[in-house]
């Protein structure tokens, strides 16, 4: 998918929601999750609320989706949200944010991982499905974690 600017939104990508119907749902995040990852089955974006300077939301209510998924009870005030949105709501990828706390979001995501892996190991073995799986999660945070990284020291 793209943002505003015709750049295409990717994992690790920090972003800033405009227009949205509710103003919690305004600001800067950062892509959590993405179609096509190994560790994501969603067809949207999974995005981490973060302040301008890059530090990571402890809100109880951190999480949004683009395209934005509205969670009330009433579905009239729902349906105004979801064409308000649809119509007004805007992402775009943004550059020149501290990255420092999304990079150690994924490196421990992959290090959990690894330690579970290990033990997935001694009880599947090493070509069990599951283990291939791990290590192609693993992989993949390991990836994000490298370009953001790099994306970090051009920055």
């Amino acid at each position: 998918m793209l943002d505003k600017n015709g750049i295409e939104i990717k994992t690790g990508d920090i972003v800033e929601i405009t227009g949205a119907y509710f103003k919690k749902d305004n600001g800067y995040y950062f892509v959590s999750c993405a179609p096509g990852d190994a560790f994501w089955c969603g067809s949207d974006y999974s995005l981490v609320h973060i302040s301008k300077g890059g530090k990571i939301s402890r809100a109880k209510y951190n999480l949004c989706f683009w395209p934005i998924s509205t969670f009330v009870s009433d579905r009239v005030k729902r349906a105004e949200a979801r064409e308000w949105n649809e119509l007004h709501a805007q992402i775009e990828v943004k550059a020149g944010v501290d990255l420092s706390e999304v990079i150690a979001f994924f490196q421990q995501k992959a290090d959990e991982l690894k330690t579970g892996c290990q033990r997935r190991v001694w009880d599947f073995g090493e070509d069990s499905d599951v283990v291939k799986s791990d290590r192609k999660m693993i992989a993949r945070y390991e990836e994000i974690v490298a370009e953001l990284r790099q994306k970090g020291e051009t920055a």
